[in-house]
């Protein structure tokens, strides 16, 4: 029957509104929205959508969370092999990757899954204090995080979970890199990306903005302070 049910249209502002100011266009999906997109889902065994994703998110098994109604379940789900689901399904090209592979775009419109991914990191976003703080065990190694991009705050999130202390030096005098300075908050609310690195702060991970490492200190500097290995994201 899952393919029966039509694509749910996902809410927006109103474009002569929208016109008028740079606030989200997209409004997202409410838990009853969210429920039915997801029950379109076929499950497939040999699922083409995880296969189309760069990282390989468990995508059907989220999503069956989501039916059954256990969000924090489906947040779990995703974390696993995302750290930024609330960006990632706002930005993420879903139609040329998962989506684009979805089965029941053969024939019709497919499973809404960057919109399911979005409310599933949303809600976790708003449910914080029900989610279980991640238990991490120092192991007294320091990784220094040169760019405070995407690739950066996923690196500084799996690293700190994995219990390297974690520094994330950014050129700039605000951290986001891309997220921030390059999509327009129309499309990516800064308040979205600054609750994002409030929670990396929460696990220990440490920012200095206004550093451009070689100018403001070299990588012998930085070794020198106790760094013992480096990861370049300073952008595409």
């Amino acid at each position: 029957m899952a393919n029966k049910i039509p694509r749910v249209p996902v809410r927006e502002q109103d474009p002569k509104v929208r016109a008028t100011n740079f606030e989200e266009v997209c409004y997202g999906y409410n838990v009853e929205e969210a429920t039915l997109e997801a029950s379109r889902c076929l499950n497939c065994k040999n699922p083409r959508c995880v296969a189309a994703c760069p990282v390989n998110i468990r995508i059907p098994d989220f999503i069956h969370q989501v039916v059954e109604g256990n969000f924090a379940a489906a947040a779990a789900v995703i974390s696993e092999d995302s750290s930024l689901p609330s960006v990632c399904g706002r930005v993420c090209p879903q139609e040329s990757q998962c989506e684009g592979s979805c089965v029941l775009g053969v024939k019709g419109e497919p499973v809404a899954i960057g919109k399911l991914e979005r409310f599933v990191g949303d809600w976790k976003i708003e449910n914080a204090d029900k989610m279980p703080a991640p238990d991490i065990k120092r192991n007294g190694h320091k990784v220094a995080v040169i760019g405070s991009g995407p690739s950066g705050l996923a690196c500084a999130s799996d690293l700190a979970r994995m219990g390297y202390e974690v520094k994330i030096f950014e050129a700039l005098h605000k951290v986001g890199g891309v997220l921030v300075y390059g999509i327009p908050e129309f499309r990516l609310p800064n308040s979205v990306v600054d609750v994002e690195i409030e929670n990396l702060k929460k696990i220990g991970v440490k920012f200095v903005t206004n550093f451009i490492v070689g100018m403001t200190d070299s990588v012998e500097d930085l070794k020198a302070e106790g760094f013992q290995a480096f990861y370049v994201a300073s952008g595409a």
